[in-house]
């Protein structure tokens, strides 16, 4: 399996485990309202904020697996999307220069076996 697939499902599970945290403080908060240790906008409230802050969390997260993400490509010697276009156009150009050379090598071939 290869390392980008191996962070994408621990990206994912990582995902996963925080849609299960929202759901299980709304099943908690609900809870604590029914046994009337909070009434229902304190429990919306504390949702609001722990979501708000599973958020945070998530975005951080999925700041430092990037970075991780491109520390580990560039250490396995990956080139970089920018890197391989740029590549492409000189192959490309070369490529052109190349076919315009074998052109003018075919007319002189021609001209010199005419004289």
């Amino acid at each position: 399996m290869k390392m980008v697939d191996v962070l994408k499902k621990t990206f994912a599970l990582g995902l996963g485990a925080c849609a299960l945290c929202v759901e299980e403080l709304k099943r908690l908060a609900d809870e604590m309202v029914s046994r009337g240790e909070m009434t229902t906008e304190e429990a919306r409230k504390f949702v609001d904020e722990m979501t708000k802050r599973a958020e945070e969390e998530k975005s951080a997260i999925q700041n430092w697996m990037r970075e991780q993400a491109s520390k580990i490509l560039e250490q396995a010697g990956a080139a970089h999307a920018a890197r391989v276009e740029e590549l492409e156009r000189r192959i490309a150009t070369l490529e052109e220069k190349l076919g315009v050379m074998r052109s003018e090598e075919k007319c002189e071939a021609s001209a010199e076996g005419e004289n």
